[in-house]
């Protein structure tokens, strides 16, 4: 008798994971959703558990379950935040994914578990594409404590063999993403007659769409070997924050001569991305999300609400 594979999926009603819960299921995955906030309405699971923020305990789950895979979607996902406050930070990645980590090694040592880390471990690449050889330089505690994770992955695997992994995602967006640049200018678009912007417009990031991560996640848990690598996960592209405002502003039918930057750079920000995805294009990886008409239908969403 085959058994059918079982994903427990952390941090499930979040924007990323909500993309990777129903593609979980669509594939045929038995799907558990853990998270401090219940499913929408309309979200389905096999179960559905909520904890408390900053207790992750689902020993319980890994021991009647023994699921397949854990994929770690929680924490804070906000730069700024992390630079104001550092410990609320630290606690919901570095201490939440430790506990992760020690529960699977007690209870359910055959799982793997895939981390989402970020491209912010990078900090500002001295060069590109950013290659997962680089060393890490990270400008935030955001970068650090991202970084810690990978470290606690390396620790896991090195010495109780712990089949783990991390995928350094890139700028993610889609819709449902209430915060960052898309949803900054939507909003400036729907209210302002004039968009000024942070920085000069040159900055570059290599966006990467939520069906895209989420496509590549079940890429990644299918073909990588869970030795404690590290993934990008990213489009492989260096969009100009100037060419994605563009692109926004003209989906709003407005002149885009509304635009200007500050010249103010934020804290924590890196000026220029893009990541070499070779590494995922052996795993059979391909994004197919291009970047015009992604950011077409974020702005079709933002105005549908």
């Amino acid at each position: 008798m085959v058994r059918v594979e079982s994903v427990i999926v952390v941090g499930a009603a979040g924007f990323l994971g909500k993309e990777v819960s129903r593609l979980c299921q669509k594939q045929g995955l038995t799907t558990i959703g853990v998270d401090i906030n219940p499913p929408e309405e309309g979200e389905l699971f096999s179960r559905f558990h909520v904890v408390k923020q900053g207790d992750l305990n689902i020993g319980s789950i890994l021991s009647s379950i023994k699921p397949t895979y854990v994929i770690n979607l929680a924490g804070n996902a906000d730069v700024s935040r992390s630079v104001k406050e550092p410990r609320f930070d630290f606690n919901l990645s570095v201490d939440l994914f430790s506990s992760l980590l020690e529960q699977v090694r007690q209870l359910s040592p055959e799982t793997k578990v895939l981390l989402a880390s970020s491209a912010a471990i990078y900090g500002q690449p001295r060069e590109l594409p950013i290659l997962e050889t680089m060393q890490p330089r990270p400008i935030s505690p955001y970068g650090y404590h991202k970084w810690m994770c990978e470290l606690l992955t390396q620790e896991y695997h090195a010495i109780y063999g712990t089949r783990v992994a991390a995928l350094r995602v890139f700028s993610a967006y889609g819709a449902g993403l209430r915060k960052q640049i898309f949803w900054d200018l939507c909003r400036k678009c729907a209210v302002d007659r004039e968009i000024q912007l942070s920085g000069d417009g040159t900055e570059s990031r290599d966006f990467i769409h939520v069906n895209d991560i989420a496509s590549a996640i079940l890429c990644i848990l299918r073909n990588s070997p869970f030795c404690g690598e590290a993934i990008n996960v990213a489009s492989g592209r260096e969009t100009s924050i100037r060419e994605i405002a563009e692109l926004v502003i003209g989906g709003f039918g407005m002149d885009c001569s509304c635009l200007s930057f500050s010249g103010l750079q934020r804290a924590g920000d890196p000026k220029n991305w893009r990541a070499d995805v070779s590494k995922l294009g052996t795993l059979g990886f391909t994004p197919s999300m291009d970047l015009k008409r992604g950011v077409a239908s974020y702005v079709e969403w933002f105005r549908s609400l």
